[in-house]
């Protein structure tokens, strides 16, 4: 998988996937292997989160486009906008926060599918 670290990180996917255009989230994965117990206790680690999405893309011939997110902030898939107009992601101190429409501004997140995590790879998958 290709992660995504830098500006020219970010460019190259939305080059290679064509900012998912026309794309449809069809699978969506959440795993979370922080909690556990100790004394008696739960105790819960943030960090061991993982999200994964499939996104179905007729505008690079049909392909399955995959992401995986991890160390999760915050995520949503807004179930009425499964339809991705144009994807978009940025890089902000210590997140990569990626946004199923063309921005990523924080009061416009919430019309939106997005995930806030701290890392992001990418794969087209076979």
């Amino acid at each position: 998988m290709k992660e995504i670290k830098s500006e020219k990180d970010i460019n190259d996917f939305l080059e290679e996937t064509r900012a998912l255009h026309d794309g449809c989230i069809i699978d969506v994965q959440y795993k979370h292997s922080g909690i556990k117990r100790i004394d008696n206790c739960l105790h819960f680690h943030p960090d061991e989160t993982k999200l994964t999405l499939k996104i179905f893309a007729p505008s690079i011939f049909d392909a399955i486009v995959e992401i995986e997110f991890e160390n999760l902030l915050r995520w949503q898939i807004n179930s009425k906008n499964d339809y991705l107009y144009a994807a978009c992601v940025n890089i902000e101190p210590g997140y990569i926060v990626w946004s199923s429409e063309i921005y990523t501004s924080s009061e416009r997140l919430e019309d939106s599918s997005y995930v806030i995590a701290r890392s992001m790879k990418w794969r087209i998958a076979d």
